[in-house]
């Protein structure tokens, strides 16, 4: 059964599962900031109109499809449901949860959001109150979740989408670049939970009518199609205090309900074999034997053994893959992330969670969180649960009790599982997690009880970022489960997931790379990297670069003590503050900076940024400026060597001219994932790679008589060619200095989209792989047509005949209509085309009926025309519509063009066609 379906208002139903997300833990030590005693005071929060602008998109940019929106969650309503979310690019498709790899149909996600709570005061009563993005559990009347956060009215409250990419449209017709834009693709939304409507926000079995905290979050999601970041997505939260008093002990959470199925399984059942943990560390060998292992911190959720439900033999993996959660900020450095997952069911025995023995005493009962004093528990526990597969395994969990976040001395043990449900829960069922943190803002006062009491007082907030990343290969055919009912967590290959985590901290905080602020314009002097046993900061080489206004520089190795760069904290006595005291003063020019409170110092963890988010990562060289031209059956690709040959660019993360070459594609859809390749250039270069991991060890170079193997660091490595090493003789056109890609025997009046990229070779040093400009920047619609100095205007087809089907693909896979043209107003049920050729290359057409009365008039590539669809220099097709944008009857038709290019205006060719339906 699908989620929101089956039980009413106040019961616990059994819902499509949650795939349990990986999530990185921040170990790092309590901050309090001592203020005066205060009163508790009430939050009185400004009540919204209730008319929000709700919308969703989705991001396809990368290789997870997710779906977003402007009201607390993410992630789609089952396609059962009726509520269910459809792409607003892809009208009548529905919006994927979190698909992944993109366009395969597996799916791992159900919804996820944000869950924010805090303590009021009503008279001499004091009590939680929880705001939710999504409840996941509860359906209210209209078939939907209770949701608790809502946008404002009109065009402010929508979504804001931006590109890095230049001269970029979404399918929307909206123009989407922006020098403000973070990733490829920005969705920005804001919503609070102020809204009090029943209509919108519905009413909690327990709890009654939502009570408003005065929350407003502003949410952030970035996507990159580059081969290093295709496969996480960034989620920002900014929550902000709105009320006009302070929030007291206010805990904050992300909720993931994670729901794992393929394409073929059914919807409502295939969540019902999910399991769900965290990973910590990555365990791995080295070449020579050595074990060693590396930090990703990931919370998960995945399929128990990658089958369908209740296949439990064989390599036919459904869903084969993870998707998980690394906590990249969390809202205060100095907060441990606590995890919770729990099983909602309707039987009170399956309901289940993990609990500490000296937790509340509902958790014994319950794993479901229901109403809000059970949702503010949780979000307050301090828990850092088992995984999963771990429900029946008696001795681990009485082996493996939970040292207390705060005070290393105390730990707390499990209860025991109930014995009826312990293998079911472990061999995988409908699970979900909460990552939270708390309590935030600053100190005020100890209460008689002992109780600390922290404030967020009104105007302050706090922002957290996550980043959902997912892995290929978690299920190994090599090393499959031998069984769907006891699952062996050993088998499960974490490394799929080790690559993207690491990724994707690197691009949020680049290492080395001294980060430039409003506050600090110069960077405060620190790059990165925390202290070995000797307590003092990793040395910079004195060798440090500016690129755009930030500082970057070089890690040199270890100190001489050897216990720098070995990815372990070595160290208890790290430095308060992150400016080391070897940089001294900067350049005579700049005044001292001062340094700031260090997000990252005493954190107990290995940093190599400075703290400050960057989200970025390694570019492809700029983008080569294409122009094109296109007659007969030729369609020519122009474009100069600037900026991507530029001697003075250098990739600002490896500091090399890395350019190596042009790729050039052509597409029927427009879509990034449908071009194909025409042809390739690059330069001729050798490199020495490793044969083993076919990786670059080394930077390219253009010697011819290098020895043909080498080795470095011990590890062998042969030299080869950098590409096909085609060169660039072949398009090189001297008389004007640019390349000129020509592609000949296409066929006329059938526009499609082309592109050139450029890419580089890589960085040896980081094993960055070779980057590559996305092949929508510089993307080109046309269609080679013919010249009207020679032949006469025509018009095809002519007679045009309804009762053909003229969506017949060609031998080139193109159809004469129901193309898609990339502009919004594209409905293949209406796409109806008649092409006018031969014309001159600026002109007016116009058609008119038998009795002279004129039916519609079509500019030609004439300035300050709003008509949209393929560029053609000498033809243009009409859609059978009238000027009121009625399509036409049958009959005999007149046309007249007129010549409007310079020196011929004036000049009209005049013919007919027939329409017969």
């Amino acid at each position: 059964m699908s989620k929101l379906h089956r039980y009413p208002v106040g019961i616990i139903g059994t819902f499509t599962g949650w795939t349990c997300v990986l999530f990185a833990m921040v170990c790092v030590a309590h901050a309090e900031l001592e203020m005066p005693q205060g009163p508790v005071r009430k939050t009185t929060p400004e009540v919204q109109l209730a008319n929000p602008n709700v919308k969703n998109r989705v991001h396809r940019v990368g290789n997870i499809w997710m779906n977003m929106t402007n009201f607390g969650f993410f992630g789609n309503y089952s396609r059962q449901n009726t509520n269910q979310m459809t792409d607003p690019e892809f009208p009548g498709t529905y919006a994927p949860q979190a698909m992944y790899p993109a366009n395969s149909g597996q799916e791992y996600l159900y919804m996820g959001a944000i869950w924010v709570g805090a303590m009021v005061q009503q008279g001499e009563h004091e009590f939680p109150r929880v705001s939710v993005g999504s409840e996941g559990w509860v359906r209210t009347s209209s078939n939907t979740s209770i949701i608790e956060f809502w946008p404002g009215e009109g065009s402010s409250g929508g979504i804001i989408e931006r590109s890095t990419r230049p001269n970029d449209y979404n399918r929307l017709g909206d123009y989407i670049s922006n020098d403000s834009a973070v990733s490829e693709q920005d969705f920005i939304a804001t919503y609070t939970d102020t809204l009090r409507d029943p209509f919108w926000v519905g009413s909690d079995p327990i709890d009654g009518a939502h009570y408003p905290l005065g929350i407003k979050v502003t949410q952030k999601s970035y996507a990159f199609s580059y081969s290093y970041a295709k496969d996480f997505i960034f989620l920002d939260y900014e929550v902000e205090n709105i009320a006009t008093n302070y929030l007291k002990n206010l805990y904050v959470g992300l909720y993931v309900d994670g729901d794992v199925g393929g394409a073929t399984e059914q919807v409502g059942v295939y969540q019902t074999d999910d399991i769900c943990g965290f990973q910590r560390y990555y365990y791995y060998n080295h070449p020579d034997g050595t074990p060693d292992s590396t930090i990703i911190n990931v919370a998960y959720i995945a399929d128990g053994d990658g089958r369908p439900v209740n296949v439990c033999s064989g390599s036919d993996f459904t869903v084969p893959n993870v998707l998980g959660s690394r906590v990249l900020r969390s809202p205060n450095p100095r907060l441990k992330t606590s995890f919770n997952w729990w099983v909602s069911n309707g039987n009170t025995d399956l309901d289940f969670g993990p609990s500490w023995t000296d937790s509340k005493d509902w958790t014994e009962t319950y794993g479901t969180p229901m109403g809000d004093a059970h949702k503010y528990d949780i979000l307050s526990n301090r828990e850092f649960d088992y995984d999963q597969v771990y429900t029946n395994n008696l001795n681990y969990i009485s082996s493996h009790p939970q040292q207390d976040l705060d005070q290393s001395t105390i730990f707390h043990q499990w209860r025991t599982p109930k014995s009826g449900i312990r293998d079911q829960i472990a061999k995988g069922f409908d699970t979900r997690y909460l990552l939270s943190w708390g309590p935030l803002g600053v100190y005020d006062h100890t209460e008689a009880g002992g109780n600390r009491v922290y404030r967020l007082n009104p105007g302050e907030k706090f922002q957290m970022t996550i980043a959902f990343v997912a892995g290929m290969g978690f299920h190994d055919p090599n090393r499959q489960q031998l069984s769907c009912t006891s699952l062996d967590p050993t088998l499960y290959n974490f490394g799929a997931i080790r690559t993207p985590a690491q990724w994707a901290a690197r691009v949020y905080d680049n290492p080395m790379r001294d980060t430039h602020t409003k506050l600090y314009p110069y960077g405060d002097g620190w790059y990165g990297k925390d202290t070995g046993t000797d307590g003092l900061f990793a040395a910079a080489t004195g060798d440090s670069v500016i690129i755009d206004g930030v500082f970057h520089d070089f890690y040199p190795g270890p100190d001489p003590d050897g216990t720098e760069n070995n990815g372990h904290n070595d160290s208890l006595n790290q430095h308060d503050s992150r400016f080391p005291e070897f940089l001294g003063h900067m350049e005579d020019s700049h005044p001292w900076i001062p340094p700031r409170l260090s997000y990252m110092s005493g954190n107990g963890m290995v940093d190599d940024g400075d703290g400050d988010p960057d989200f970025l990562g390694p570019p492809p060289p700029p983008i080569p400026k294409l122009r094109i031209e296109s007659h007969d059956q030729t369609v020519t690709l122009i474009w100069t060597p600037m900026p991507s040959e530029d001697p003075n660019y250098f990739n600002p993360f490896s500091h090399l001219s890395d350019f190596e070459g042009y790729r050039v594609y052509v597409s029927e859809s427009g879509l990034e994932q449908d071009f194909s390749l025409v042809s390739s250039f690059d330069k001729v270069d050798y490199a020495y790679f490793d044969p083993h991991t076919d990786s670059l060890a080394t930077v390219p170079d253009s010697r011819t008589n290098a020895p043909s193997d080498t080795s470095i660091s011990g590890v062998h490595l042969v030299r080869r060619p950098v590409g096909p090493n085609t060169g660039f003789g072949t398009i090189w056109h001297a008389e004007d200095s640019t390349y000129r890609c020509i592609i000949n025997g296409v066929p006329p009046l059938i526009p499609r989209y082309y592109s050139v990229t450029c890419y580089s070779y890589g960085d040896p040093k980081t094993g960055t792989q070779s980057l590559e400009t996305g092949k929508l920047s510089d993307m080109v619609y046309t269609a080679p047509s013919m010249n009207t100095l020679s032949k006469k205007v025509g018009v095809v087809p002519n007679p045009y005949r309804v009762d053909r089907d003229y969506t017949a693909k060609h031998g080139n896979g193109l159809s004469w209509e129901n193309r898609d043209d990339g502009t919004p107003d594209f409905y293949p049920q209406q796409d109806r085309r008649i092409y006018f050729y031969n014309l001159p290359k600026k002109a007016l057409i116009r058609i008119f009926t038998v009795a002279g009365d004129l039916v519609v008039m079509i500019p030609h590539n004439i300035e300050g025309s709003n008509h949209i669809g393929a560029t053609y220099d000498f033809a243009e097709y009409w859609n059978l519509q009238n000027r009121n944008e009625q399509m036409v009857s049958s009959g005999l038709y007149l046309f007249s063009v007129e010549d409007k290019t310079n020196g011929n205006s004036g000049s009209v060719s005049t013919g007919k066609f027939v329409i017969i339906r």
